[in-house]
């Protein structure tokens, strides 16, 4: 980001970094601890604007920024705005960065199963019962959110992805209605991060993003671009065979298809991106030294082959 800004905005603008879903607020303070040793002149003219869903972890944030006698600095620097990105409201003409780490595997998604004979895409909706019992039904025609999805990804798609309907990529059995409809496999359509990358268009038109995420996860429910779906169970990490689950009792965690995710970007906002993997990101970002532990190992290029990094360029 100091890179980039220096390259292009200053001193005609300050550093201007959104960072959504911060968590407890630790790369806030790393971020701003590290311009403000490498960087002092940038620091000068750096503002730093968390946007959090959670109070809880609203406050804990601010209250990290309290606690450190190092970090007590940063608090004229630091805006935390407490609500969901997807209520936002600003206008925000500067440019910025924007950060969204580890945040899209919890956008919440919409299920499609597709008519193995018509190719018509139908939306599944969830039932629970009196008793607390899940039932699965379907909707033709899909609602306006899954529908805009799906008209852009196949305007917009560059590259060939995985589908229900091609069979030599999906494994399981087709479901069978009671009217009789043979239904695909379930593909699971991130309509909420489209829903961000709109937002992003239409509210913060000179931004830059800057996000990471898994774009692939192990055992997975059946079905494309299918959730993790799992519990803590006597200190064992469970994994469950299906979404339907008891809510607030498991972790829902999907994979971020990043082709898919670039290509709708792109045509939402317009903006030019690069995709890369994590230990790519770190290979041109970061000194090996900085990653390595100890033993030798490079902890952040290893532990996360399984996550990738999309930047505006």
């Amino acid at each position: 980001m100091v890179t980039n800004y220096k390259l292009s905005l200053y001193p005609y603008y300050d550093l201007l970094i959104y960072e959504m879903g911060a968590g407890n607020g630790t790369l806030m303070l790393n971020i701003l601890d590290y311009i403000r040793i490498e960087h002092p002149e940038v620091y000068q003219r750096t503002k730093f604007r968390i946007i959090e869903i959670s109070s809880s972890l609203a406050s804990l944030q601010a209250e990290q920024l309290k606690q450190s006698a190092y970090s007590r600095g940063h608090l004229d620097k630091v805006e935390i705005i407490n609500k969901s990105i997807f209520d936002w409201d600003t206008y925000v003409s500067s440019p910025c960065f924007f950060l969204a780490l580890e945040v899209f595997d919890n956008f919440a998604h919409d299920a499609i199963r597709y008519d193995i004979v018509t190719k018509e895409p139908l939306q599944t909706n969830v039932l629970i019962d009196g008793q607390g019992e899940y039932y699965e039904f379907f909707d033709r025609p899909l609602d306006p959110v899954a529908s805009r999805y799906l008209k852009i990804r196949d305007i917009a798609a560059r590259s060939d992805f995985p589908h229900p309907l091609s069979h030599r990529r999906t494994s399981g059995r087709p479901l069978l209605t009671p009217s009789g409809a043979e239904l695909s496999a379930p593909e699971y359509i991130p309509t909420r991060l489209m829903e961000f990358f709109s937002v992003l268009h239409s509210y913060f038109p000179a931004h830059r993003l800057l996000c990471s995420d898994f774009h692939g996860l192990a055992a997975t429910v059946e079905g494309v671009n299918a959730p993790l779906v799992q519990t803590r169970f006597r200190r064992r990490t469970v994994a469950a065979s299906t979404p339907l689950v008891l809510q607030g009792f498991f972790d829902v965690l999907f994979p971020t298809d990043f082709g898919v995710a670039e290509d709708v970007y792109r045509a939402i906002t317009g903006k030019l991106t690069r995709v890369s993997r994590h230990a790519d990101f770190l290979e041109r970002w970061a000194e090996p030294e900085e990653t390595t532990v100890r033993s030798g190992e490079n902890v952040m290029a290893a532990w996360y082959k399984n996550a990738s990094v999309m930047i505006t360029v």
